[in-house]
């Protein structure tokens, strides 16, 4: 085999396996713990700016969704963040009373 076809192949095995060395399910799991994370970070900013539930609370149920790709065995937590961006959404903060 020459060096063209050679690098060919490898190109191919690389691009077969979406740049992930283990292959395609390598990558499924990754998905599902970047989800995780960016889920966990959507409620902390949630909690510390109630003003922008809204767009907190669209990162929360998108990325909740997202993680069912990830393969994960967490399908509890998947629902629960799939519940709580739709309450995220949907509630409006509370208004500070002056008094």
């Amino acid at each position: 085999m020459n060096g063209f076809g050679h690098m060919m192949g490898s190109y191919q095995d690389m691009m077969d396996s979406f740049g992930f060395r283990g292959g395609f399910m390598t990558g499924l799991p990754l998905i599902g713990v970047v989800s995780g994370i960016v889920v966990i970070t959507s409620a902390i900013m949630l909690t510390a700016q109630p003003a922008a539930h809204l767009t907190w609370g669209t990162m929360i149920l998108a990325f909740s969704v997202i993680s069912f790709m990830g393969m994960g065995g967490f399908w509890v937590g998947a629902l629960l963040g799939i519940a709580g961006g739709a309450l995220a959404i949907s509630t409006r903060p509370a208004q500070k009373s002056r008094a």
